[in-house]
């Protein structure tokens, strides 16, 4: 519950940014009205950039060192800088900032799941990762609601770091750092050894590729869904467009969105983690299977949600939700596959290489990636802006029309995931025999201790 509850802390941060992108924009870009969108982008992007470079350095660290110091050490100074930049006021110092929250959130995010990972065998694994991830759609919930709440959006960003104390403290006093596998670091083996070891794993770079898709998307929606909404609704007031249904507030709409994801994620993560729980017994290609069919069936739902927004805001959530619940789904499946597939004591390592991919390809360019394409089409179809006769219905197209991008990725995430499972089995019992015969090699290094002490 520690390692959840500083997870759940962990996206509340990351999205409160975007749950008040809009106040943060038209405050940090002065003189101009408001950033370019693909200025709003680049805050999450320089996040994950850094996020890219540090997530190795932890990885490697967590395979070798103390890992519940080195989380504690991370969650406190993510809390620090996280602080701090609640108090800038122009761009450029705020945007480096927020993006060396991702030096300290890195050591958290790296090492938690391999923790599990020791902690838990296979038959229960798969529930614990879930509930742990249950702390994504949650805590991005709650980042729209509490970023929202507070009239200065300064203050909005200052309620997490209180918790980052909390975290690291319970870490500290509260958390067991149990030993890595059977062999507790026995052997040891250079970085270069591990990330070739790890690269000859066929499931799990397919599981990181797949994996890479659905955090293009999810940083995309994540990001820009609120203001995209909000921009469909503005034009509607601004211009009296055929099939506008305007029974939401655009006040109203980051909360919304955020309940709307909380409750999607919660639902998505958990259909996933009991139909894994249940199904893998019977059928062991069934995780990748999960994953590859889950995120087919999401892209029709999120496209023709994110279409019907303007036209009709309720039913557009109701799609949305559903959309996302099966988008959801593979989230701790997909944690779950990189953790069985890989050795214990390579574990850590695994994880950063996952979660640098997945992160650094996926969420970090997708917001920025969305924002200048989004930008493009803003320009040519209203090179003026000034004389531009509904700007808020242009954006609103513009980012609409980029989205498909984030769609298509999200298309060939599932077709990745689907050929993931002609391997799955294989790498599974590979580590399977790593284990039974670092066991018995144990085993008999104790048999052969109590004959040398007898004599």
């Amino acid at each position: 519950m520690i390692l959840f509850f500083v997870n759940l802390v962990n996206y509340m941060d990351r999205y409160t940014v975007s749950s008040i992108l809009d106040a943060i924009s038209e405050d940090l870009c002065q003189p101009k009205a408001k950033c370019d969108t693909s200025q709003e982008g680049l805050l999450q992007t320089a996040f994950v950039v850094v996020y890219f470079f540090v997530a190795p350095v932890f990885g490697y660290l967590g395979d070798r060192y103390s890992r519940k110091y080195i989380m504690a050490a991370g969650v406190l100074v993510w809390g620090a800088i996280s602080f701090t930049a609640s108090f800038m006021n122009t761009y450029w110092p705020f945007l480096i900032f927020r993006a060396s929250i991702a030096i300290g959130e890195s050591a958290f995010t790296t090492i938690a799941p391999t923790v599990l990972g020791d902690l838990f065998d296979e038959k229960t694994r798969p529930i614990v990762l879930g509930i742990f991830y249950l702390a994504i759609p949650c805590g991005s919930g709650l980042g729209y609601v509490v970023g929202s709440a507070p009239a200065d959006w300064h203050n909005g960003l200052r309620i997490t770091p209180g918790l980052n104390v909390l975290g690291c403290v319970l870490i500290l006093l509260f958390m067991i750092d149990p030993p890595r596998g059977v062999v507790e670091e026995e052997k040891k083996t250079s970085y270069m050894e591990d990330i070739k070891y790890i690269a000859g794993v066929k499931s799990f770079l397919l599981n990181v590729a797949g994996f890479t898709c659905v955090t293009f998307t999810t940083g995309a929606l994540s990001w820009y869904g609120p203001n995209y909404i909000i921009h469909g609704l503005k034009s509607c007031n601004e211009t009296i467009t055929e099939g506008c249904e305007t029974r939401i507030g655009v006040d109203s709409v980051s909360f919304i969105f955020g309940g709307v994801i909380c409750a999607s994620g919660v639902s998505g993560v958990l259909s996933g983690m009991l139909l894994s729980k249940y199904l893998s017994p019977k059928y062991p290609k069934i995780d990748p299977i999960i994953c590859g069919t889950s995120l087919l069936v999401s892209c029709p739902l999120l496209i023709y949600g994110m279409l019907s927004a303007k036209d009709d805001l309720v039913s557009a959530f109701a799609i949305l939700f559903f959309g996302t619940t099966f988008l959801n789904m593979n989230w701790s499946i997909s944690v779950d596959m990189s953790l069985y597939v890989i050795v214990p004591s390579r574990r850590s390592t695994a994880e950063a290489l996952h979660l640098m991919a997945t992160h650094a390809l996926g969420e970090a360019g997708s917001p920025y990636i969305i924002g200048v394409i989004s930008d493009a089409l803003i320009n040519t179809d209203c090179p003026d802006l000034e004389t531009c006769s509904n700007i808020e219905l242009t954006t609103y197209y513009a980012l609409q029309k980029s989205l498909y991008l984030a769609y298509g990725l999200l298309f060939l995430g599932g077709v990745f995931f689907l050929v993931s499972s002609i391997w799955i089995i294989d790498d599974r019992k590979k580590v399977d025999r790593i284990m039974e015969l670092e066991y018995k090699e144990v085993e008999g290094e104790a048999k052969m201790g109590i004959k040398y002490d007898a004599i």
